[in-house]
């Protein structure tokens, strides 16, 4: 146990905050940037995922812990015009040598604009650069249309979830793709 605390010890010494430089996107075109995100977004956050879900699968709380972990997560939001209209996060783990995608949200108004597989795509150009080598998520079963976008960007189903979600019990698409 000594020995794989010190192996682990050795591998994250002097670890540092992971940064991601702003960034401009002409998407179908519109102008968007693209920032690693702010305490100051959360409310932005929320309100994408009231928009998608009805209800925020995540509160506040559960976002300002991700964004304090800046060692191992990076949020990203997409704005257009000042305003917050698409978020990703994604968690690092060294150990492992593998990056997760833990959440992604598109408001209902932004959806359709490649957005999202932008945002994607970045996230695993990051993973790719820092030498990651494998990038996971999970998706709700029913979501085709996400399932589809996930299969474009090069994931793969490799298990099922059984009863994930907390909300209704449905079971998730665990998908991974090699970088």
């Amino acid at each position: 146990m000594f020995a794989k605390f010190k192996a682990w010890l050795e591998r994250n010494r002097g670890e540092e905050r992971l940064i991601f430089n702003q960034r401009y996107e002409l998407l179908q075109g519109r102008h968007f940037t693209i920032r690693q995100a702010r305490f100051a977004d959360i409310s932005s956050i929320i309100e994408i995922e009231e928009r998608i879900y009805g209800t925020a699968p995540w509160n506040a709380n559960a976002f300002q812990l991700e964004l304090e972990r800046d060692r191992d997560r990076l949020y990203l939001v997409t704005t257009y015009d000042g305003q917050v209209v698409a978020y990703v996060g994604c968690s690092f783990n060294r150990y492992r040598n593998e990056s997760h995608i833990t959440n992604i949200g598109v408001s209902p108004a932004y959806q359709n604009r490649k957005i999202g597989s932008r945002l994607i795509q970045i996230l695993k150009g990051y993973a790719n650069q820092h030498d990651y080598s494998r990038m996971t998520l999970e998706v709700r079963a029913h979501n085709l249309q996400a399932r589809r976008l996930y299969e474009r960007l090069g994931f793969r189903q490799i298990n099922i979830k059984p009863r994930y979600y907390i909300d209704n019990r449905e079971d998730a698409v665990e998908m991974e793709v090699k970088l």
